[in-house]
């Protein structure tokens, strides 16, 4: 019987003590504050080189419009050099006016042309081979659509343009210059324009009498036709001016602008290797049959020289014809970015530009003043459209067939 009852007592301590073990000790009061707790340090992404450099040259992302050119032109003089890449024999000029400036720099500039300075960004980009520094050209349909969009040129647009260049003329690179493209007649053998609507070039009388680049070969030309069949409702109202009537569609025209597309191939345009060949095929003094081309502007300075004889169809409906754009950027990862930088910002001012500074050629600079006779910029771009360069890269395959499908059936 003890023994049972020290047996009894033995459970219920136990049980006590196990009760006294689960309970959790109330915590010690003090006057003192408690310790705040250490924060958990959170680790940052690493950055890629691409990143870091962005961010070391405060672009893309990391862009800012402060600009501290004391800085800037003191690491450029550092870097020493400057590789440009360039669709203008022009270039080479305006490099000899840099160096004057900055005699520490050695630029390097090179007229590639605009298709090869397209596949030469694109191939080194993709060899991760980063070797030139500033893109200066066109580039087109495949810029904004290819180019742009993988990160291979970052956008730069200098200070020093603030109030002189307005924000259209910076998007999505800064415009370094303009090219305006003209539907144009000989003007030897006319007075005025033989055509007053675009229309006109899809009938018979016009029939293997245009000249033009070839848009089969040449991607800005056929951009520039391009645009003119995105312009559905202007297409259409000059359809409807010239013939009375509502356009008719074919199966294979989904709009009235492709369907003046068509209608343009199907009348034998005559395609040519260059812009010399055209205005040597429609406008060389002394011809007698009569054509009319697509021409640049710029070429009216031969014009003034007796060198050809043409005029610009002014009031042409819907529209005299096509601006294009010379861009300037960064290419991605450039190993001379400072020096880049005030490349882009000396070509943006007077001197820089002066090689292109001739009669037909347009500055986004609004205290550019055109030489005398040559139409001010508002005036041109209210009778041109801009290149549609997103609606060509999205349409670009399927134009070249469907032109060439469709070449003087």
């Amino acid at each position: 019987m003890k023994r049972l009852l020290k047996f009894g007592i033995m459970i219920i301590v136990i049980s006590m003590l196990a009760a006294c073990a689960q309970t959790p000790a109330a915590p010690a009061t003090s006057d003192e504050p408690a310790a705040p707790a250490e924060p958990v340090a959170e680790s940052e992404e690493e950055l890629t080189p691409k990143e870091e450099w962005l961010k070391a040259n405060q672009l893309g992302e990391y862009y800012t419009d402060v600009q501290d050119w004391a800085a800037i032109e003191e690491a450029a003089i550092k870097e020493g050099t400057l590789l440009v890449y360039a669709n203008s024999s022009k270039v080479e000029k305006a490099a000899a006016a840099f160096m004057e400036t900055y005699p520490d720099i050695k630029v390097e500039a090179f007229d590639l042309g605009g298709d090869d300075v397209l596949r030469k960004t694109i191939e080194e980009q993709k060899a991760e081979a980063f070797t030139g520094d500033v893109w200066f050209s066109s580039g087109g349909a495949e810029l904004v659509g290819s180019v742009l969009p993988k990160g291979y040129v970052w956008r730069f647009v200098p200070d020093s343009t603030v109030g002189l260049v307005t924000d259209e003329y910076t998007h999505p690179l800064i415009m370094g210059r303009l090219g305006t493209s003209v539907f144009a007649y000989n003007s030897e053998l006319n007075d005025s324009c033989p055509i007053s609507n675009i229309w006109e070039l899809t009938e018979p009388e016009w029939k293997g009498k245009f000249f033009i680049e070839d848009p089969l070969n040449d991607a800005s030309t056929l951009s520039k036709i391009v645009t003119y069949a995105s312009k559905v409702d202007e297409m259409k109202a000059a359809y409807v001016e010239f013939y009375g009537s509502e356009p008719v569609l074919d199966a294979d025209t989904p709009d009235v602008g492709w369907l003046w597309l068509k209608r343009f191939a199907q009348n034998g345009p005559i395609p040519q290797p260059g812009g010399d060949e055209v205005d040597s095929a429609f406008a060389t003094p002394g011809m007698t049959n009569n054509f009319m081309a697509l021409t640049s502007y710029s070429n009216m300075a031969d014009v003034m020289e007796g060198n050809l004889v043409f005029e610009p169809c002014w009031g042409l409906k819907p529209m005299l014809g096509i601006q294009s754009q010379s861009y300037l950027g960064i290419l991605n990862q450039a190993p001379h970015p400072n020096a880049a930088k005030l490349w882009i910002k000396f070509v943006m001012g007077p001197d820089g530009r002066d090689p292109w500074a001739k009669f037909g050629t347009y500055f986004t600079d609004s205290t550019y003043e055109v030489p005398e006779g040559q139409k001010p910029l508002e005036e041109m771009m209210s009778m041109t459209w801009f290149i549609d360069e997103q609606y060509a890269y999205d349409n670009m395959v399927k134009a070249r067939d469907f032109y060439l499908i469709n070449l003087s059936k």
